[in-house]
């Protein structure tokens, strides 16, 4: 396993949930970090936690479905730090409601954050990365991107829209030292934006959830992979224990 201290680190939605996890991880291992969220006064919170001074840690507050959102992260950290070795594509969001009830607004924001924000991501970072020689992309997907959940038709399929799209970009770049990679979540004990619409909940909550934490360290586990060692999508699920 490869070391990640001092590589500069990207992580969208970062104020809370996952992402705070991540960002907390990458600390951890002594990573430079860019979180990255809408909003301030939390991503202030997570970073006064983290104990980084501005030296090793930026803070840029963005909306990834406006206009040069991503942009202004991707050129953020490039100014301040010169270069981007990890990018994790965090941020998400979803609408519990059966797909007959979903207005066309939902299913637009819904592919805004969590399809066409990674791709406007590719679009900033592959050109950066390319001129490093290296680099890894990391995209947190969902179990429901495999299989489609009763009541999250648009997420599901934004989240296997994701994981198609991911799976191509990285046989596209992968002989040029770039790693892209997908981690797909089960059911995670998060307060994750499920609420855009309302108080409702998907039909089919696992009692079982992973932490945040579990899943902050695959992500780190697959940045600290060996360049050479490969990973395009990995599971990770809550083991199920019988008393």
């Amino acid at each position: 396993m490869r070391s990640i201290a001092d590589k500069v680190v990207v992580v969208t939605g970062a104020s809370q949930g996952i992402g705070a996890a991540i960002a907390k991880q990458f600390a951890a291992e002594n990573s430079r970090l860019v979180l990255c969220g809408r909003n301030k006064e939390r991503l202030d919170e997570i970073n006064e936690e983290i104990g980084f001074g501005p030296d090793r840690s930026l803070l840029v507050v963005s909306d990834l479905t406006k206009p040069g959102g991503v942009k202004t992260i991707v050129d953020d950290a490039i100014n301040k730090f010169g270069r981007i070795d990890i990018f994790v594509n965090n941020a998400g969001v979803g609408v519990a409601k059966p797909i007959s009830e979903m207005t066309e607004s939902e299913f637009d924001t819904i592919f805004a954050t969590n399809v066409k924000a990674v791709f406007l991501s590719f679009k900033e970072l592959l050109p950066v990365m390319q001129r490093q020689g290296s680099g890894q992309i990391i995209n947190i997907s969902s179990g429901a991107g495999r299989t489609g959940m009763p009541g999250l038709a648009a997420y599901s399929a934004s989240k296997a829209a994701l994981n198609a799209l991911s799976e191509a970009v990285g046989g596209e770049v992968r002989n040029e030292g770039i790693k892209v990679s997908v981690l797909s979540p089960g059911s995670t004990d998060t307060n994750f934006r499920f609420n855009m619409s309302g108080d409702s909940k998907p039909s089919s909550a696992a009692k079982q959830k992973l932490t945040v934490d579990e899943v902050a360290e695959a992500v780190v586990f697959l940045a600290r992979q060996n360049r050479n060692a490969w990973t395009a999508m990995a599971d990770l699920r809550p083991l199920l224990v019988k008393k």
